[in-house]
């Protein structure tokens, strides 16, 4: 029994301390209470304080800047920090009567122009009380860091014609002190198409630069960069331009290509010089070369390779050199055929080599244009001969035009054959046109007008003089079986000898 009451007394021990710690507890906790709002009471004033006093000092700014300009502020350059509106006017007004201005040019060319040169007053138009505005007082926190230079028209009183006077006499207004602006240009110089770059110049737009100085005058600049207001003509055309660096290039595309034009005994080398003689330029820009004016020279070429019908030497059969003056064989050039061959070659501006066209061929350049198969017929002789090769396939006696009825053979030069017919009928005509006589012929091959060669199976007898008392009508009269062998051999425009 005694053990329980010990234990209940420890309980009730323990009990009473526990209740002693809780109100000592709830003691404490209400001291940290009472100190915490009087923390928050102390910084809720010292807000109020600054409050206030920001305050204040936004009121005080607003008031203050009420009638002056905030700092940094400039109205036309001219500072007007803390200044007020009349103290602006003050010394603008002092401005006008000192007014000069500065033009600066290029090549560091400067010039002035002075208020009383041109009865420059100020006059009062408001406009610094309308800038003022701009500037709201209220919002001068805001406004106070935001750009503050300003463009305004302080109208002036000058004299517009002394002003127009003034302008007209400055240096740089008067063309013998300027140089004009040139624009780029394509060049030739020697070799090939460069770009020389375009002149600037230094010569003024003087509408433009009259404009701008009255805006300096009427806005009080002190100085005025013509350069920078733009003032000076410029050339439209510049080296950068890419239209005129394709027209050099294509330029020098058409004149340097490597172009020339074979002959066959000779060539000609179309030069730079020539094709620069043949360009023309089109009203689109573009460049192409002048047809006439290359045909021209492939007229002057033909004139130097033509052997068509040119006096010529031959040596006979027999051993002898005659000299021919007459024919239409040779070489001829077809002119408008190799022009026309020549000019897209020109215009695309591409190295090459050209054959010439040829209207008329001879087996051969140079010499006489006969390189071994030929007709060879002697009047004197009465003989022919063909070679074919140069082997001689016929030697034959022949009986030529009777010259004492005037129907000689032509003689004295070298022909084309012009045809081969067989068989064919001769027709001959008399002068009022009415048929003479009609011939058929087994071969036929005619080489200069109605004369050619061919068979005439009634005549016997061949050679000798008969030509002289029973000759032809001036064809080559010759032995069938010789005839077939000739026609069976020869080919159109194979030349013919007759001496």
């Amino acid at each position: 029994m005694s053990e329980k009451k010990d234990s209940k007394k420890e309980k009730l021990k323990n009990l009473k301390k526990a209740d002693e710690r809780l109100k000592k507890e709830r003691k404490l906790g209400g001291k940290r209470k009472k100190k915490k709002g009087s923390g928050k009471r102390i910084a809720i004033g010292a807000a109020a304080a600054v409050a206030g006093i920001l305050a204040v000092g936004y009121v005080a700014g607003a008031i203050y800047y009420q009638n002056k300009f905030y700092p940094g502020t400039k109205i036309n350059g001219i500072s007007c920090s803390g200044k007020t509106v009349a103290e602006m006017k003050e010394d603008i007004k002092k401005t006008s009567e000192t007014y000069t201005l500065t033009l600066q040019g290029k090549e560091n060319k400067q010039e002035t122009i002075s208020g009383d040169a041109i009865g420059l007053t100020y006059q009062d138009d408001k406009s610094l009380e309308k800038t003022k505005e701009r500037q709201n007082s209220w919002l001068w926190p805001v406004q106070i860091f935001q750009d503050k230079e300003y463009e305004v028209s302080m109208n002036s009183s000058y004299d517009e014609a002394s002003l127009e006077q003034v302008v007209g006499q400055l240096a740089c207004m008067q063309d013998a002190n300027t140089t004009q602006p040139q624009n780029a240009q394509i060049q030739d110089n020697g070799t090939s198409y460069v770009i020389v770059p375009e002149v600037l110049g230094t010569a003024l737009d003087k509408e433009k630069t009259k404009a701008a100085i009255k805006e300096a005058v009427d806005t009080r600049k002190e100085t005025l960069s013509l350069e920078e207001a733009d003032c000076y003509l410029k050339p439209t055309v510049v080296q950068t331009d890419e239209a005129l660096k394709k027209e050099a290039d294509r330029l020098n595309a058409l004149t340097g290509a490597q172009i020339s034009v074979n002959f066959g005994s000779g060539k000609e080398t179309i030069t730079r010089d020539m094709m620069k003689s043949w360009l023309k330029k089109g009203e689109d820009g573009n460049y192409s070369f002048d047809e006439g004016l290359v045909k021209a020279t492939v007229i002057g070429w033909s004139e130097k390779y033509n052997t068509y019908g040119k006096p010529r030497d031959f040596q006979t059969s027999g051993g002898a050199t005659v000299h021919l003056t007459g024919g239409d064989y040779g070489w001829r050039v077809w002119q408008d055929k190799t022009t026309e061959a020549l000019m897209p070659i020109l215009n695309e501006g591409k190295s090459q080599e050209l054959e010439a066209t040829w209207l008329y061929k001879g087996q051969s350049h140079g010499g006489n244009d006969i390189d071994g198969t030929y007709v060879e017929i002697s009047i004197s002789e009465q003989r022919m001969w063909f070679y074919k090769d140069h082997a001689c396939l016929v030697d034959t006696p022949v009986v030529t035009g009777n010259p004492n009825k005037g129907n000689g053979t032509p003689a004295g030069g070298v022909w084309r054959l012009k045809d081969k017919a067989s068989p064919f009928t001769l027709v001959g005509k008399k002068p009022d046109g009415s048929i003479d006589y009609e011939e058929p012929v087994n071969y036929w091959l005619p080489f200069n007008g109605g004369v050619g060669i061919h068979d005439l199976t009634k005549r016997t007898a061949f050679g000798g003089d008969i030509y002289l008392y029973n000759g032809s009508h001036g064809c080559i009269n010759t032995p069938l079986d010789q005839v077939r062998v000739i026609y069976e051999n020869i080919e159109v425009n194979t030349p013919v000898v007759v001496y």
